[in-house]
């Protein structure tokens, strides 16, 4: 995990920020606006919607078969779990709703509504007070560009705790992708300092292990255990910028191009981690009693979680009615009448956990 850990999810963010001012910079007016910050509400809610009350309930059935021997059938859990006061859940009482919880699908609902703050904040990227500033930041040389986001993740994991360190780090990177739409400079600097970023990402990594097994033998450094958790910190926090920074480097010098799966993949990609996680666990829920052995069971399961994502793919793309549920855009040709009356649909649907989310992010 020390591998991915410190720079997966803040990638992922930087990306989806990118997306989105590339989007929001095309758009003419308030209008524009206001109809992007609807239909962006749908297409986001939906597949939630749909993940909190069919995709997610699965990995509750197995947390409580495992944890409290459930002896259910999955269909008399399932009729339960529309009873937001039954006793069945009392200690399971987290979630949007009582134990109806967002669990992997958290992504959804922090990009809805860091999506909705970043549409009111992105006017002020337009100022040419603040745009000189960002330009100014972001064409730096590159070290210095490590160090002052590097410190900002510092002073997220020094300041707050458990999912607020996560959702401010995730808002933090998700403006930075924001901003780098307005400063091409930086991905020719970026392009430049590949290889240095490289070996600071490795010579780092080697430095971030080292410090986190010497933190779990504290009887061999007992005067030393403040300062190399301060170090483990920095490192870890430097490391995420860093490797984000590396990534895109090789991405702008090898991957700036177009590729015929590409279109296939981007659309893919939503559906695929809507049910993942749910795939992985039904599997091994299933396999576990049947002792196939550890390399067999690991084996079967990647196999019947790519099958299956596979085949949701497929069926969205015959159904395309129903694709938006799983938010995959398949291009099918609706009429202007057909999409209005489907984000229409969508907005009515996805009211009451518009609300719901809004009211719990007060």
């Amino acid at each position: 995990m020390l591998l991915s850990s410190p720079w997966r999810m803040l990638l992922i963010w930087l990306i989806a920020g990118f997306a989105l001012g590339t989007a929001l910079k095309r758009l003419p007016g308030l209008r524009a606006y206001l109809q992007f910050a609807g239909k962006r509400t749908v297409l986001l809610l939906l597949p939630l919607m749909v993940g909190l009350w069919i995709i997610v309930p699965p990995q509750l059935y197995a947390e409580m078969v495992q944890k409290d021997g459930l002896s259910l059938s999955y269909w008399q859990f399932y009729l339960a779990f529309f009873e937001l006061d039954h006793p069945l859940f009392a200690n399971y009482q987290r979630g949007v709703w009582p134990h109806v919880d967002v669990n992997h699908l958290w992504f959804l609902r922090s990009l809805w509504r860091f999506t909705l703050l970043a549409m009111l904040l992105a006017p002020l990227l337009y100022l040419p007070g603040l745009n000189r500033l960002l330009t100014r930041l972001f064409t730096m040389p590159i070290g210095w560009f490590l160090v002052w986001v590097g410190a900002l993740l510092l002073l997220c994991r020094y300041q707050f705790s458990g999912d607020s360190i996560r959702d401010l780090q995730g808002l933090l990177f998700f403006l930075l992708g924001m901003a780098l739409v307005s400063v091409p400079g930086f991905w020719q600097q970026l392009n430049a300092c590949r290889r240095p970023l490289g070996w600071f990402c490795l010579l780092n990594y080697l430095l971030l292990c080292l410090l986190y097994f010497q933190l779990q033998q504290p009887a061999q450094w007992p005067d030393y255990q403040q300062p190399m958790r301060f170090a483990l910190r920095l490192s870890f926090s430097l490391q995420g910028v860093a490797v984000v920074a590396w990534l895109l480097a090789l991405a702008q010098h090898y991957l700036n191009r177009p590729h015929r799966y590409l279109n296939i993949a981007n659309r893919a990609v939503f559906p695929c981690y809507l049910v993942h996680q749910t795939l992985l666990i039904v599997a091994a829920l299933w396999l576990t009693p049947h002792a196939v052995g550890a390399l067999a069971e690991a084996s079967l399961i990647l196999v019947f979680t790519a099958a299956a994502c596979a085949l949701l793919v497929w069926l969205g793309w015959r159904l395309p009615w129903c694709s938006a549920l799983i938010g995959l855009n398949t291009g099918y040709p609706f009429s202007q009448r057909q999409r209005f009356c489907g984000y229409l649909l969508g907005a009515l649907l996805v009211s009451p956990l518009a609300l719901r989310l809004l009211a719990s992010a007060i």
